[in-house]
């Protein structure tokens, strides 16, 4: 009984090393789809990271949604098969999503918000210009 939960215990830490490492994958594969330079990709006591070049524009939004696409993609492949699996990747993914510190929601929102940034001048700083 002991060996039987210990195995299912390893299953499940190795069925979440390979989410997280899918949703690392998806923000690497598609940062190299837009020439974004990925400067690292590795493992560490806190899970998989990837480091890389930050992008401007939709490019970097689009590559800071791809890890929490993989996960949502994973959970909805997945549903029938594995519900535990499919609920974890579904968690991952909503929670990436969120605009909480240092997730991929706040970093896609941060990038968003550079672009829809209205550049505009007040009547002070065009009479100043003039003057």
């Amino acid at each position: 009984m002991f060996f039987s939960f210990l195995q299912a215990l390893i299953l499940d830490c190795a069925l979440i090393v390979l989410a997280l490492t899918a949703h690392e994958l998806g923000h690497a594969l598609v940062a190299r789809m837009f020439d974004v330079p990925v400067k690292e990709f590795g493992l560490s006591w806190t899970g998989p990271y990837v480091r890389r070049a930050r992008a401007t524009g939709w490019r970097e939004v689009v590559i800071c949604l791809a890890g929490a696409t993989v996960n949502l993609i994973l959970a909805a492949a997945l549903w029938k098969i594995d519900h535990w699996f499919a609920l974890f990747n579904l968690t991952v993914g909503v929670v990436n999503l969120l605009p909480i510190t240092h997730s991929d929601g706040s970093h896609a929102l941060d990038a968003l918000n550079v672009i829809e940034a209205p550049v505009t001048t007040s009547d002070e700083d065009e009479q100043s210009k003039a003057a």
